[in-house]
């Protein structure tokens, strides 16, 4: 399970860059490598909206935002990661993925939650199912669901506005099997960590701090989220090494 966490006053400056470049290198520094947390053995990884939960406007910004991670494996490996499309529409109504099975139906279902008990600074979460891992690979992800907080943000009574775009990239970073730029957590049951975060206020242009991938989410004072649209080298890098 992963969090996407809120922080406070978005960084003065910021490294994002307004135009999209890739690369094909697989980087997967000392100090990350057990930040890759598993793998979808046959991509495209289905992704579908809960019906009913969504606008169209919401449905499309998270449709751009698989379509970022897209262009970027069609660049690198020649492939797309989702099939993610408006026309996806599930009619599940699961509090957590099924795990009993290797495949469903509907594929990652996209959740917006009117009810929430994940902890109110958690502005969304991705919760996967694995297969255990052989030898020295990676564990295989078969089933997730992506769930939204709409009870402590994205709403008028919660005074904080993220980008739904930018959160969505996000959690689509931990749907294809992406842990954070740096954090603990790493990879499951192994005890180790990822890299230590770095203060952004102190250094808001450092590569970790940039990444979509970073595991907290910063807010403007008029309550408006940080824009992260555009994937940086952090990101890509450990993307390659995934795929």
């Amino acid at each position: 399970m992963s969090f996407f966490l809120a922080w406070g006053c978005a960084p003065t400056s910021s490294s994002k860059k307004n135009t999209q470049s890739y690369t094909k290198e697989c980087v997967l520094p000392a100090d990350r490598q057990y930040s890759l947390q598993g793998k979808w053995t046959q991509p495209p990884i289905k992704v579908s909206f809960k019906s009913g939960d969504w606008s169209s406007t919401e449905t499309n910004e998270m449709v751009t935002a698989g379509n970022t991670w897209n262009n970027f494996f069609s660049f690198s490996k020649g492939m797309s990661i989702f099939d993610v499309t408006a026309s996806n529409v599930s009619s599940l109504a699961q509090t957590v993925p099924s795990c009993g099975a290797s495949t469903i139906s509907d594929g990652a279902v996209l959740y917006k939650r009117g009810s929430w008990t994940k902890g109110t600074s958690a502005v969304a979460v991705t919760t996967t199912c694995y297969n255990s891992a052989s030898g020295s690979g990676l564990p295989t992800i078969f089933n997730a669901i992506m769930e939204f907080n709409y009870v402590n943000f994205f709403n008028t009574t919660s005074q904080k506005y993220p980008d739904i775009q930018s959160i969505a990239l996000h959690e689509m970073g931990h749907l294809l099997g992406l842990d954070h730029s740096c954090g603990p957590l790493g990879k499951p049951n192994t005890g180790k960590s990822n890299a230590s975060c770095p203060d952004p206020s102190v250094n808001p242009n450092d590569s970790l701090v940039a990444a979509v991938m970073f595991p907290q989410v910063f807010f403007y004072p008029d309550g408006s989220g940080q824009q992260k649209q555009v994937l940086q080298s952090d990101d890509q890098g450990r993307a390659n090494c995934l795929y």
